[in-house]
């Protein structure tokens, strides 16, 4: 059972040997990686199912709280929103369960979601993969970092319900869109990779939510992405805390 005692948090994944390679990297992450989607249930069997597939999500520590892009949720019923995770360590068998929108940020393309209980029992990440969180908002240095995108991308005529890799470099930290700073991606996304962590090669550290095509087409190859650090993640914390979210 996946959700029964506390998983590794930050702290304890940041202890462990940084992964050497893309293969290594994907292995880690795949665990922490979630479909995000709306669900329905079945009028005969009583069933949920999940109707339409929305993006993407990382999971951030032990109370099975993740990261997505905020744009996914635009127009969606917030009490049928459900994540989608692969069981480690084979990975052949998945779990849906509802999510909670705690917490949309005002200015930026984020949004934070949580499973609140599981078996009656606060939940809790277990051997789910904590996906790190850059220490602060990424900046000009990272410029020509290789970076890999992990999600559920539209590939044909449907989501793929298995998480795909996605590698590229920082093009720039320095871009401004809409008076907000954003990342600059050499990479080409697709649908769904909406909400997919940007996560540096050499470390393992989410810099970054993917957003979409942005400003720009997706014919000119670039992806743009929302920074993410450990500060964002605190101070929504303390907001939903005290009470003062949206």
């Amino acid at each position: 059972m996946i959700l029964t005692g506390c998983g590794e948090d930050a702290e304890q994944s940041r202890k462990r040997e940084v992964p050497r390679n893309y293969s290594d990297l994907f292995r880690e992450i795949r665990s922490g990686i979630v479909h995000v989607g709306m669900t329905s249930i079945d009028s005969e069997s009583g069933k949920i199912a999940v109707e339409r597939w929305l993006g993407t999500g990382f999971l951030v520590d032990s109370n099975c709280t993740f990261i997505t892009a905020k744009h996914i949720l635009h127009n969606i019923d917030r009490e049928r929103i459900a994540v989608r995770f692969e069981i480690p360590p084979d990975f052949l068998l998945a779990r849906t369960l509802k999510v909670n929108v705690i917490y949309e940020d005002a200015e930026q393309d984020l949004a934070i979601l949580r499973i609140l209980k599981f078996g009656g029992s606060p939940a809790k990440s277990g051997k789910l993969h904590v996906l790190p969180l850059y220490s602060a908002s990424p900046k000009r240095s990272l410029i020509g970092e290789a970076v890999l995108i992990v999600g559920h991308p539209v590939l044909g005529r449907g989501n793929v319900d298995k998480p795909v890799m996605r590698t590229g470099i920082v093009s720039s930290t320095e871009i401004k869109w809409n008076s907000r700073p954003m990342l600059l991606l050499d990479l080409h996304g697709v649908p769904g990779f909406s909400g997919s962590p940007v996560t540096l090669a050499r470390s393992g550290d989410v810099v970054g939510v993917v957003y979409g095509p942005g400003p720009t087409e997706r014919a000119f190859g670039f992806e743009w992405a929302t920074p993410v650090s450990k500060d964002f993640y605190r101070r929504a914390l303390t907001v939903i805390r005290t009470g003062n979210g949206e």
